[in-house]
């Protein structure tokens, strides 16, 4: 049965004000030796790089240098660096069964485990703090994962509490919004804490940011002018009142239903430095410019969504520009949020010019006791363009992927929650759009299949592939069926409990040699015998006996496996 939840989301107003922040704001805790550290112990060292099996039975092996840390079970390391209000973020790694944690100011402790074949939410999974996780976006062991946290050691009001506003665990936010006993005097900055308690755990990239609440930005002189031309027009120039304010605000507009308004003014900085903007409104555009530069340059958003854009200005006035118009259909509402490396984000608008946004359910389809398909458009990241013949399966286990029904290609798959329909059926659904809604992989944009010459032979970035359809099996899953060099190739993609398994069937005789495209990545390596690694995204499993073929592709490398009969082969991440 085919199960939608709706929830109601008002984040903007209940909680805590978030904007993620870019990892280029973060300053690096150094990894050069343990001198960041206040102690050295045996089991943690710093290392050039790590490799570290996916198997139990696999070898660890680092290479001398500097940049991961490596630790193993046993005694824990307490940073030098003192923090109470900060954002973190790591990249880790860990071995078969490791488990381990980072300790906050507060004394609370982050879990770090190989927990990605847990099926069910516990005190090991991956990211809990006291509460589980939403749910479990750890990768497999071995591969590289990120986190990405905002913590605030003290919360006004609430005496010997802390508070987690957001973890992103591997682009998945898993907790938002958790307040949290405080066992110490964090205010005053205490140490971050690494800790090892089974295996191996790795650490790179560790970069934090210490929050301050001062506000070295303001808008000053500001002169506005309301245009009485229609919403959508690409020209206005009915000027119907104009006059300074204090604030930025869009009630200048005096209940306009639809407008025009233009800001213009003085942006003082009173330290130099990188600064991130994010708009938050309701219209048909939003747009800032700093000294002629764009900086905000949005179309429609109909809940008050956010965009984010970002100038480096130096220490004094800058000339800004702000155009914004209203749907006649929305009330008005106009944000400008602020945030700089070290310091919390701050609103340069008045509280009344951002009322209370209309409630945007979060739609989502989950798979109970049989798969479920769903028909969408697809936007792949870097692509421009829509892909529209495409179709979505979900397993009950977690175990989801996407296929371009026209080019016959793998183009997405995820472990975790199905699907994100909110583009699909809230109000008029005009995008169309399915989200993954769990941990996401991208395979590839190019068809799964292709007749080749030889091993050499260019893979093309579309086939020529005649979808014929599919039909259901036993267990609910579809296998496609495509026509194609004279051949028919079935294809079955189905969960397996810890991998998603595919299964190639060809029917007849290609004029061609048949391949599979399984994965193409920056550095794919062979582990052990028919293991294959993909950058730090994924994994694939084939037959010992099978003929896979790890090619150069220009600047990537492609691992393709010759179809004849049946072929199999399986993913995991």
């Amino acid at each position: 049965m085919r199960h939608v939840i709706l929830k109601a989301s008002f984040l903007l107003l209940s909680c805590p004000i978030l904007v993620s922040a870019q990892k280029g704001n973060y300053s690096p805790l150094p990894l050069t030796d343990l001198s960041s550290f206040e102690t050295k112990s045996a089991n943690w060292s710093v290392q050039g790089n790590v490799a570290i099996p996916p198997t139990a039975n696999g070898k660890i092996k680092t290479t001398t240098g500097s940049g991961v840390l490596v630790g193993n079970a046993g005694t824990a390391i307490t940073t030098k660096l003192k923090a109470s209000d900060l954002r973190l973020y790591l990249e880790f790694a860990v071995s078969p069964g490791a488990e381990g944690s980072v300790t906050l100011p507060g004394g609370q402790k982050v879990r770090i485990s190989d927990s990605s074949k847990q099926k069910q939410l516990s005190a090991l999974t991956s990211g809990y703090i006291g509460q589980f996780p939403t749910q479990n976006a750890a990768k497999a062991a071995g591969l590289w994962q990120t986190m990405e946290l905002a913590y605030d050691a003290t919360v006004q009001h609430l005496p010997n509490s802390a508070r987690l506003n957001s973890l992103v665990l591997n682009n998945v936010t898993i907790l938002e919004t958790i307040y949290l006993p405080n066992s110490k005097t964090a205010a005053d900055g205490q140490p971050l804490t690494f800790e090892v308690t089974k295996g191996t755990i790795a650490f790179r990239n560790v970069g934090y940011q210490l929050l301050a609440s001062r506000k070295p930005l303001s808008l000053n002189n500001l002169t506005y002018k309301v245009y009485s031309d229609k919403w959508d027009a690409k020209e206005y120039t009915k000027v119907d009142h104009e006059g300074t304010s204090q604030v930025l605000t869009q009630e200048v507009t005096n209940g306009m239903r639809e407008f025009h308004l233009i800001y213009e003014g003085e942006m003082e900085a009173t330290e130099a430095g990188d600064y991130n903007f994010t708009s938050i409104y309701s219209g048909n555009v939003m747009t800032l410019d700093v000294d002629g530069k764009s900086v905000l340059n949005n179309g429609e958003s109909t809940s008050q969504e956010s965009h984010t854009g970002s100038v480096n200005l130096t220490q004094g006035k800058h000339k800004f520009r702000i155009h914004y118009s209203k749907f006649p259909w929305r009330a008005p509402a106009l944000g400008l949020r602020v945030e700089k490396s070290g310091i919390r984000p701050y609103d340069l608008h008045t509280l009344s010019s951002l009322p209370e946004p209309e409630p945007k359910p979060y739609i989502s389809v989950t798979p109970e006791m049989r798969p479920e398909m769903v028909r969408s458009f697809i936007l792949i990241d870097g692509e421009k363009t829509k892909r529209t013949h495409c179709i979505s399966v979900g397993s009950p286990d977690g175990w989801n992927y996407t296929i371009d029904l026209n080019r016959g290609a793998l183009i997405q798959a995820w472990r975790g929650q199905f699907a994100d329909v909110t583009e699909m059926w809230y109000e008029r659904g005009e995008p169309q759009l399915l989200f993954p809604a769990g941990l996401k992989i991208h395979v590839s944009g190019r068809s799964s299949f292709a007749g080749l010459e030889n091993t050499n032979a260019t893979w093309p970035d579309s086939s020529d592939i005649n979808f014929l359809g599919y039909k259901i099996n036993p267990q609910g899953y579809p296998v496609f069926r495509y026509g194609m060099d004279g051949a028919t190739v079935s294809d079955e993609l189905v969960s397996a409990g810890n991998t998603l398994s595919r299964t190639l069937k060809l029917e007849g005789t290609a004029k061609k040699p048949l391949y599979s495209l399984l994965a193409s990545g920056n550095k794919i390596v062979e582990i052990e015998s028919g293991l294959y690694q993909i950058d730090d995204r994924f994994y694939v499993v084939v037959d010992k006996k099978a003929k896979a073929v790890v090619r150069p592709a220009g600047q990537v490398q492609e691992l393709i496996l010759p179809i004849s009969g049946t072929t199999n082969y399986s993913m995991y991440w």
